[in-house]
């Protein structure tokens, strides 16, 4: 008895235990299995504009200026809105020091600005760095001898950029320093032993004595990475001292796509806890895939990588500055451009990432609601006017995942649409042909790892109209051909024989005393001469009344017809029109009536394309004997293609 109870006190506590560990072995089974994607985009749901923060390109020091010169029509394509540039203090020749004095030449400067306006985009300058001449050491990394040398620097910079009187720029951005924090940079620390805290003080003190000034934009402080405590203790001291602070920024590096956007996240929350500050921009001044010098930059996983986390961050930042527009130049030089240097085996060649950033480029109008992104599959929607595009990406670091990514869009008018695809990196397009009478259009596309797919949903025709079918029950419909769209059947559905039929319902939706002649169908073909024939009928009305004639015109002058009365056809009326040919000649049919014939030798080939025009009629119960092997049948039951 004694066991029992004790077997039963051990079961008991044991119970919590083992609920938890299942709980536990659920919970991580759970987070291991990848969630395949399902995507639906709404595309009455606007969820605002495409902000273009990742259009801002940043290029490297590598080489001395003009490093963008050879590369702006490629960047051109990328329609970028900003392009930083480091190094403009040690590079460009600006201070000189004479006769104790210091002077400015912005002349070099101002030719890679120039490159920079070129390709539509505005300079973004990060204040770096210290010109030798201020320095004791004649180090650039080197805090000043004299901070207000510093801060005249800042003063003239933004006066001759953004001076209403000198190039007169508009909006642009003064980033103080790059990767302060960094050894090669000046290992930079926000303590007195060389403070970046001064060096961003007596940069915003020079900003604030220009005068007579478009907007401009002053901030930082560009370190390496995401670091919480430079983000607090920056603030604190930029709050205690009242500066001006126009955007927070920092770079990164990652494979984890998701980084990014957690990062501005974290960076928001800390900046809420400095109310003066909490709701300025965020900028990422460099950002990658990796920042060594490694073969993953020029990667179709790369280019897929950039769409999978700029899909995350993009409504979080006003600029993420991918690095960088070119290579350095070889055979040393970083490869962690956009396109190649032009000294290289394949000179200003695009790789992968520039073909991500140009299927961006191509996003415009309004941001669409979607949902149903994957553990590897992400992408992004816009709308403009009807233009509807999605942009896709099936990231995957190891290289293995294969999707079949069904897409489905809400919210559509009634109509044909066309559907373009485009495999970029495949270098595989084309165009799905679709019709949605409920406004839902759903198709499948297969996603190969680290594929991106760009689709482009356009109306291609307003959708058929339908009206009650020849026998009045409710789901019978008809097609109404008296809107501006034809009704096209091409090949390889079909197709012209030597011997075939054509049987269809028709009510004629015309007047009583309609005087006119008009073709309600027609099939061209071509003979063994080249030469164009149409198969044809039309409504005739000559003096014995209205009649309809079906025939062959022949090189444009030569008729085979024959023909029947239609006079006693009514509007709105029901009517059965059975019309074939065969070598031996024509015949047709009207209402079951006795067939009238035509002989005559007749070779019909050759011919892909039988058009119905849009006449004042409707169509149903439309069959086409090809041959014994091939029927097309249309009942139109509110949809072309059944």
């Amino acid at each position: 008895m004694k066991n029992k109870y004790a077997y039963l006190l051990i079961s008991i506590v044991s119970l919590p235990i083992i609920i938890f560990a299942v709980d536990k072995i659920q919970q991580l089974q759970s987070e291991a299995a990848p969630k395949s994607a399902n995507i639906v985009i709404n595309t009455q749901e606007i969820t605002g504009k495409i902000n273009y923060s990742w259009a801002a390109i940043s290029q490297g020091g590598e080489e001395p200026p003009p490093m963008l010169k050879t590369a702006v029509p490629k960047i051109q394509e990328l329609t970028p809105k900003y392009i930083r540039i480091d190094h403009i203090y040690d590079y460009y020749d600006i201070v000189r020091k004479q006769d104790g004095k210091y002077y400015y030449d912005f002349s070099k400067l101002d030719d890679t600005v120039e490159d920079i306006i070129k390709t539509g985009a505005l300079p973004f300058f990060s204040l770096s760095y210290m010109p030798s001449s201020f320095t004791l050491s004649g180090s650039v990394i080197d805090t000043p001898t004299d901070w207000d040398n510093w801060k005249e620097l800042i003063r003239e910079t933004i006066a001759h950029y953004s001076g209403k009187l000198n190039r007169n720029l508009v909006n642009v951005y003064y980033e103080v320093w790059n990767e302060p924090e960094l050894p090669q940079f000046g290992s930079w620390k926000l303590d007195p032993s060389k403070d970046y805290r001064l060096l961003y003080y007596y940069s915003v003190k020079g900003a604030q004595e220009v005068n007579n000034v478009n907007q401009f934009f002053i901030g930082g402080p560009a370190i390496g990475s995401y670091y919480p405590t430079w983000i607090s203790s920056f603030l604190t001291y930029v709050t205690q001292n009242k500066l001006r602070l126009d955007f927070y920024s920092w770079h990164r590096y990652n494979k984890k796509a998701a980084i990014f956007s957690e990062d501005a996240r974290n960076t928001r929350q800390i900046l809420e806890q400095f109310p003066d500050y909490a709701k300025i921009p965020l900028v990422i001044s460099e950002w990658g895939i990796e920042s060594e010098n490694d073969p993953i930059n020029n990667s179709n996983l790369a280019a897929a990588f950039t769409i999978s986390a700029i899909s995350k961050f993009h409504d979080l930042l006003k600029y993420a500055f991918v690095f960088e527009a070119k290579d350095g130049p070889p055979p040393n030089g970083g490869k962690w451009g956009l396109i190649t240097h032009e000294k290289s085996e394949k000179p200003l060649d695009p790789k992968p990432r520039f073909d991500a950033f140009l299927l961006l480029s191509k996003l415009k109008g309004d941001k669409l609601s979607l949902i149903g992104e994957g553990t590897y599959v992400n992408a992004i929607a816009a709308k403009n006017g009807d233009n509807i595009m999605i942009l896709l990406s099936n990231y995957d670091l190891s290289n293995k995942n294969i999707e079949n990514v069904p897409i489905s869009f809400k919210g559509l008018k009634p109509a044909s649409y066309s559907l373009k695809y485009n495999y970029i990196l495949d270098q595989m397009t084309g165009t799905y042909d679709l019709v949605t009478t409920d406004g839902n259009l759903d198709k499948s596309f297969l996603m190969t790892p680290n594929s991106i797919l760009l689709l482009e949903l356009n109306i291609s025709s307003p959708l058929a109209t339908f009206i009650p079918g020849r026998s009045g029950n409710a789901n019978d419909k008809a097609l109404q051909l008296s809107v501006n769209t034809p009704f096209i059947l091409t090949s390889p559905e079909f197709r012209l024989t030597p011997q075939s039929s054509i049987d269809f319902d028709i009510k004629p939706l015309w007047e009583n005393e309609d005087f006119m002649t008009f073709i309600i169908f027609d099939a061209p073909f071509s003979t063994e001469n080249g030469i164009i024939n149409r198969l044809f009928l039309l409504k005739q009305k000559n003096e014995e009344g209205n009649r309809l004639v079906f025939g062959i015109l022949e090189n444009q002058k030569d008729e085979i017809s024959v023909s029947t009365s239609i006079n006693q056809w009514q509007k709105d009326t029901w009517h059965h029109v059975n019309l074939g040919w065969d070598q031996n000649g024509l015949y047709i049919s009207v209402d079951n009536e006795p067939t009238t014939r035509k002989g005559a030798i007749v070779n019909v080939y050759n011919g892909k394309i039988l058009t119905f025009y849009p006449v004042a009629s409707a169509l149903d119960n439309l069959e086409i004997n090809l041959s014994e092997q091939q029927l097309i049948k249309r009942t139109f039951d509110g949809n072309l293609e059944r």
